[in-house]
């Protein structure tokens, strides 16, 4: 058993886990409550993450995932509700979900499934992470081990965004205690620091990358000689939610200025209508030589070569702990344009695109006209460049073993229970 002195100790280094491993038919339990999932496509990156976390240690530990029924704010249901299905990597649970209350029967599921550590994700989560803390602080479910991922919420970016409802809550979960026995999981010491400057009163923070694993490049693409096929309009792609987090309305003001011919392409759910409008407002004042595309949302499992049809991937968002549509893109060997605000930066010394701050638009506008204004050569250097990011960012992460050790550290930690 491992003895922890301060609410705050961050684990930023691979602790070895215990020597003796139980036996497949012993493995703990973990449930983790994730809100998207399969078959839903409106948050790839939780989605990708949870299933190579899972994937990678399935042989360790057993999953089970209670997730939303239906997209959000859809009508119709795409899972079936209240039954445990069997996806091979781990069992899943869909429940329906009311504005006001969150998941339904999330604390009956809490109560009646066997489990041995609790994982949320999103710290303002108002789905199934408020709900579940509090049902725990009231005696409604069990006070097991739990960690929750912050998915860098703490970031100033996405902090910023409805920020008094968030300070309130903020101020909420400390007077109550609702996170005072819940490890914090950062994906990066940045995001680290971030959770501990907004939430010392959590029990601490652990530090683990996401697991991700990238695909072989198509022939073609892996091909020496090879560089995208060019055409008269500049093809430029985004992808994620629509919501003001990912500030799509920025790269269309952006657009407003570029006089290279484009074609902008989005893909992903509109999350929020009133956002749309204002982007939608933007779209109509666009020159002529701008055309813009809203595609819908994309399975997650066409997401690589969807990118790969595109020259450059656009995505100023406010904030990022991770970013997995970007790691998409750098795996297919497109370039990126995105801010300053996520791991991926100095894209320019590394060839593979630009980070630049949200608060230098010309700078935005000069990449893209740079970038359409590039030979063959200069295409080509961004694309190896891009895709050697991606194979350095996977290869360098020590993902698994550090996900490994943040899960038997947390079980094994006194006071756990």
């Amino acid at each position: 058993m491992t003895t922890i002195s301060t609410r705050t100790l961050a684990f930023e280094s691979s602790t070895p886990a215990p020597a003796e491993r139980p036996s497949p038919s012993d493995r703990p339990v973990i449930l983790v409550l994730l809100g998207a999932f399969w078959p839903g496509h409106e948050a790839t990156g939780p989605n990708q993450s949870f299933r190579s976390f899972a994937l990678a240690l399935k042989d360790e530990f057993e999953f089970k995932v209670v997730a939303r029924d239906r997209p959000f704010g859809a009508s119709r249901a795409l899972a079936p509700s209240g039954e445990w299905v069997d996806g091979g990597f781990a069992l899943s649970h869909y429940c329906a979900v009311s504005a006001a209350l969150g998941a339904r029967g999330l604390g009956e599921i809490l109560r009646a499934t066997p489990y041995d550590l609790l994982m949320m994700n999103g710290f303002f989560d108002r789905e199934f992470t408020i709900p579940a803390l509090m049902l725990r602080r009231r005696g409604k479910a069990p006070r097991r081990p739990a960690i929750l991922s912050t998915r860098g919420e703490f970031a100033d970016g996405a902090l910023g965004l409805k920020s008094l409802r968030k300070q309130i809550y903020l101020k909420f979960a400390r007077h109550f205690g609702l996170v005072e026995d819940v490890w914090l999981h950062a994906t990066s010491s940045h995001e680290a620091e971030d959770a501990r400057y907004r939430c010392p009163f959590a029990r601490g923070v652990f530090v683990a990358p996401n697991i991700r694993q990238i695909g072989k490049l198509s022939a073609a693409r892996a091909s020496p000689n090879y560089s995208s096929p060019h055409s008269s309009f500049l093809r430029l792609v985004f992808l994620g939610r629509i919501a003001r987090v990912k500030n799509l309305a920025f790269a269309l003001e952006v657009l407003k200025d570029v006089m290279s011919p484009v074609t902008f392409d989005i893909y992903g759910p509109i999350q929020e209508a009133g956002y749309w409008q204002e982007c939608r407002s933007i779209i109509d004042e666009l020159p002529p030589h701008v055309n813009v595309n809203h595609k819908g949302e994309i399975a997650n499992s066409q997401v690589p070569e969807t990118l790969a049809r595109y020259d450059l991937f656009f995505l100023p968002t406010h904030g990022e702990n991770f970013g997995h549509a970007i790691l998409d893109a750098l795996s297919v060997g497109v370039p990126v344009l995105i801010s300053d605000r996520t791991p991926f930066l100095d894209l320019e010394r590394k060839s593979a695109g630009w980070s630049l701050p949200l608060d230098a638009k010309r700078a935005y506008v000069a990449a893209v006209e740079a970038f359409a204004g590039l030979d063959h050569a200069g295409r080509v250097r961004l694309e190896r460049g891009a895709r050697c990011l991606a194979e350095q960012v996977v290869n360098e992460s020590d993902a698994v073993s550090k996900s490994r050790a943040m899960i038997w550290q947390a079980l094994e930690a006194v006071g756990g229970q």
